[in-house]
């Protein structure tokens, strides 16, 4: 222990001594090599002895706040060379201009997915370590979708890894009136995984399969062909769609600025977003509420949690659906699940998740909603967790074409959705 607490304080000491001329703007070539190694070995060092840490742990260097530093080209391509990964992390103008935008323009950007991060990035290192892909890969959910599970994007792209739902469907994506795969974490990961996996047999290039998951593999082959045959990601570069001309170069930003945010000055933004998650299977069909009193939790923090879910209800599936719940409530839903026997009354009727119960619907009551002003049959339908559709048939003698009059009655039946 005394050992390793001498290395922390060299390390530290020597990050911070070096790393004061540079935050001023001023960088010798002589002892950028030392800085960059001293700021990997702590990187290394921080990433082994920490899971977690506050931000004020992460200011190694003493950077006042608002302070921007500012680094040599050359420490920033050292730096790059020094991050172990079999991925060629080329530094140029492009990539350049992205470290600029990430690290200097969008820092508030960063700052919010290095929390995020500390979540999703665990889920994605489990996967891709399982099936050979390089770790670095997670980067990529930060340029698609600055890990943000729910994010849609203007041409229908969804989800952390922002399928299309054609190319979803491929690759065992569901998406329907109850779920949408592609926002679950764990399914639209292995999808993405497939994806990097058949497009590698392909190029044998990571760089290239990289490009090929943003213009796709037609467009690859194309610039290589218009490259004269050559396939370096470099070579080829000119002749791809414009978007992915900065999609690589983005990537290899990414992977920088994630990697030595705290050299930038950068940290995770607060937040309570859970750290202590697990997924259990729910085998019954059940709607989001009486789920939520049943585990002492809340609808609105189950669908938080579980994007995927369209509507209130989780349809029986023989094979179960899984859920993401914060611990304690996925201990809770485990244990219901173990007692055969077990029923808990919840607002006056019986919630049973047992084997009994796979066949038939939870049946409920009828909620009586009188129309607001304001209101109209998609905002009433989506407060609800219902369509359109189910409100026109619950409710034939009421609404009278597409509209509805303040005062209206509707009856709805939440858990027959």
């Amino acid at each position: 222990m005394i050992k390793i607490r001498v290395l922390i304080t060299f390390l530290l000491l020597g990050g911070a001594v070096f790393a004061q001329p540079l935050a001023s703007g001023i960088a010798t070539s002589k002892n950028e090599a030392a800085i960059a190694r001293i700021d990997s070995a702590t990187l290394n060092l921080r990433n082994k002895l920490y899971t977690f840490v506050e931000p004020g742990e992460l200011n190694i260097y003493g950077f006042e706040q608002g302070d921007i530093p500012v680094y040599s080209d050359s420490l920033i391509a050292l730096r790059l060379s020094l991050l172990e990964t079999e991925i060629p992390l080329e530094y140029n103008d492009q990539v350049k201009n992205y470290i600029d935008l990430y690290a200097n323009r969008r820092r508030g950007l960063i700052s919010k997915v290095l929390t995020t991060s500390q979540f999703y990035f665990p889920i994605f290192e489990e996967v891709f370590d399982r099936e050979n892909i390089p770790l670095e890969f997670k980067y990529l959910a930060v340029i698609e979708s600055a890990l943000n599970q729910k994010a849609i994007s203007p041409v229908g792209a969804a989800g952390l890894w922002q399928f299309m739902p054609a190319t979803g469907r491929m690759y065992g994506l569901r998406t329907d009136n109850y779920f949408d795969d592609r926002k679950d974490i764990i399914k639209s990961t292995e999808a993405a995984v497939e994806y990097f996996k058949n497009s590698y047999r392909i190029y044998n290039d990571w760089l290239l399969v990289i490009a090929s998951y943003n213009c796709g593999p037609g467009n690859v082959n194309k610039a290589i062909k218009r490259a004269g045959g050559k396939r370096g990601i470099w070579d080829i570069m000119p002749y791809l769609p414009r978007e992915t001309r900065g999609y690589v170069p983005a990537f290899i930003a990414a992977t920088y600025v994630m990697n030595y945010a705290s050299e930038h000055n950068i940290y995770p933004a607060p937040n309570n977003m859970y750290l202590h998650l697990d997924t259990v299977i729910v085998d019954n069909h059940i709607s989001i509420q009486k789920l939520a009193l049943a585990i002492q939790s809340t609808p609105e923090e189950i669908r938080q949690l579980n994007p995927s879910l369209k509507k209130g209800v989780i349809p029986f599936n023989p094979n179960g659906i899984v859920l993401t719940l914060p611990y304690q409530q996925a201990m809770r839903v485990a244990a219901l699940r173990a007692d055969t026997s077990f029923q808990s009354q919840v607002n006056g009727q019986w919630l049973a998740l047992s084997s009994k119960e796979k066949q038939a619907p939870v049946s409920s009551g009828k909620v009586i909603y009188k129309v607001q002003s304001g209101d109209n049959l998609a905002k009433i339908a989506k407060k609800h967790d219902v369509s359109v559709a189910e409100l026109k048939q619950w409710n034939k003698k009421v609404i009278k074409g597409s509209k509805v009059i303040k005062g209206q009655k509707l009856y709805i039946y939440p858990n027959r959705a």
